[in-house]
């Protein structure tokens, strides 16, 4: 599990002629962004050393060794952008990665199920889960509602009587 690779980006296109190219991150800030090393090119798993990053209009312009030209880029395109899980932040002890807790089943507190978390999205002020692929329970990701998270037994526990109406 310690060389899982994490999706992180998305290749939209070139940037210019000479290598540069424009991604769409999936959630790391620039500043943690900026910071990664090397990044791995799609299902190819072709490591290539960050030369720079810029950010405008909520993308990013990055350069990697080995692409100098337009061209690259657009074989390229579409390719999904990957870094190791050694890469990663280490987390405080209440945080999660999204990936970790995918698949996890969410029950309420006497162990009912819920449905299984098929998707995180950030709503602003805090995340929400998706839970069941067909009904589709929106769940916000508070210390009220979300009462434990375990990735051992890959469950979460989640306070029903907050979200009545949520749950029809």
């Amino acid at each position: 599990m310690e060389n899982d690779l994490i999706e992180i980006a998305v290749i939209k296109g070139p940037n210019g002629l000479k290598g540069k190219m424009w991604i769409t991150p999936y959630g790391d800030s620039f500043e943690r962004f900026s910071a990664y090393t090397h990044l791995i090119i799609g299902n190819q798993g072709i490591s290539r050393r960050v030369i720079s990053c810029a950010q405008r209009k909520g993308k990013y312009i990055i350069e990697l060794e080995g692409i100098t030209h337009v061209d690259h880029v657009e074989r390229i395109k579409g390719e999904p952008l990957f870094i190791t899980r050694q890469q990663l932040e280490p987390l405080r002890e209440d945080e999660f990665y999204w990936r970790d807790l995918l698949g996890s089943d969410v029950v309420d507190m006497e162990g009912k199920a819920i449905g299984e978390l098929v998707n995180i999205f950030s709503a602003g002020s805090n995340d929400v889960f998706v839970v069941d692929r067909i009904k589709q329970y929106y769940i916000p990701v508070t210390k009220e509602v979300v009462r434990e998270i375990s990735l051992e037994k890959k469950t979460i526990v989640i306070d029903t009587s907050l979200l009545e109406d949520l749950l029809d």
